[in-house]
């Protein structure tokens, strides 16, 4: 398999991408490493104390605005990899795959909130 520098693109934009998923992953495995652990002995000082809320444990954005940037980083990546089939019958932007496939992965993590 030959790989050209718009393959190579394409790969760097998802190891971004997988990079910044681990991160957010460190990050709630440290949010709830930090919160207390409420045991039998502990209970009876816990109910004088006001309760905290359970720390949510999704990683997907609740914003709309996120969810459309990375609903239109779906739709790019649909585009490119289209394009890299050539079934959307436009010779100069064929050339170009990557460059809306690239911008959809980044823009799909967008998804995700840290």
């Amino acid at each position: 398999m030959k790989i050209d520098p718009g393959l190579a693109v394409v790969v760097l934009a998802v190891l971004i991408f997988y990079l910044r998923l681990i991160i957010i992953q460190r990050q709630r495995v440290k949010q709830v490493s930090q919160a207390p652990i409420i045991t039998g002995k502990s209970k009876k000082r816990a109910k004088n104390l006001p309760e905290k809320p359970l720390p949510r444990y999704s990683i997907l954005s609740q914003n709309r605005r996120d969810q459309i940037i990375a609903l239109a980083g779906v739709v790019a990546i649909l585009a490119g990899v289209l394009l890299n089939a050539k079934l959307i019958p436009w010779p100069a932007a064929q050339t170009y795959w990557w460059i809306p496939t690239a911008i959809g992965v980044i823009a799909f993590s967008w998804a995700f909130k840290l």
